[in-house]
């Protein structure tokens, strides 16, 4: 289907932004805190399965040591996303940016989002890094992945990382958990700049046992939103309460 696009310039980026929507392995977390800072802040019992820890909080494993992890997401957009690492006594470690995490450039958009895609009871991440162009034209993505657990701590690498193609069709800007398939497995939305003024809802639908998939045209007939940076598209923000519950 041919769209008609306006023309705007878009604005220089100077800055790092992040953007991560997260989804974790449900724990019972009692005592967090949000203030960071040094030293531990706050305890949370052994990970038996994902959790939500209030509106904007994750408590789940990420590392796959079987202690849970607290990720905080102010806002669900992503721009101020920590990891705080658990230990083996229940503690959790001080924040640390995602961005940094991922090794994010000077000028890069850093967008993420981690969930079981697989529904296998492993945390895997999507991650994209893209410097925008600053004009009509997008730019292509330095790196955009599909990551299956365990990651990292060290930059949430993937022994099994793979390429994915949500990077070559603009200049990502959000990643958000989303729930089109109706289905156990948690799908994409995908907030694309690809240029010309235009700003769309891009989705990626996830498989049993190989995660998020590839561009699909009729998925993004039937679940993508065409839109311009003017008045920009509906993005998802209560993809984790369809798969995961509060934690007790």
């Amino acid at each position: 289907m041919l769209r008609k696009r306006s023309v705007l310039i878009a604005a220089p980026i100077a800055a790092v932004a992040l953007t991560l929507a997260v989804a974790g392995y449900q724990a019972t977390a009692a005592g967090s805190s949000s203030s960071g800072g040094a030293g531990r802040a706050g305890k949370a019992t052994g990970a038996t399965a994902p959790c939500l820890a209030g509106a904007t909080t994750l408590v789940g494993d990420l590392d796959g040591d079987g202690h849970p992890d607290k990720i905080t997401n102010p806002g669900h957009t992503g721009t101020k996303m920590t990891i705080q690492w658990g230990a083996a006594d229940g503690s959790f470690g001080e924040k640390q940016a995602v961005s940094k995490l991922l090794g994010a450039k000077k000028g890069e958009v850093a967008s993420a989002a981690v969930a079981d895609f697989q529904n296998d009871g492993t945390l895997d991440m999507v991650v994209n890094l893209v410097e925008p162009s600053g004009g009509d034209d997008s730019s292509t993505a330095r790196v955009a992945e599909y990551r299956p657990g365990p990651l990292k701590r060290a930059n949430l690498s993937s022994a099994g990382s793979r390429h994915s193609d949500i990077g070559d069709h603009g200049e990502v800007q959000q990643l958000r958990i989303a729930n089109y398939g109706d289905d156990a497995y948690p799908d994409l939305a995908i907030l694309n700049n690809p240029g010309d003024g235009q700003l769309d809802r891009d989705v990626r639908l996830s498989r049993p046992k190989s995660g998020p998939g590839n561009y699909d045209y009729e998925l993004m007939q039937k679940y993508g939103e065409y839109a311009s940076t003017a008045e920009p598209p509906a993005m998802p923000s209560d993809g984790w309460t369809h798969f995961y519950k509060p934690c007790s």
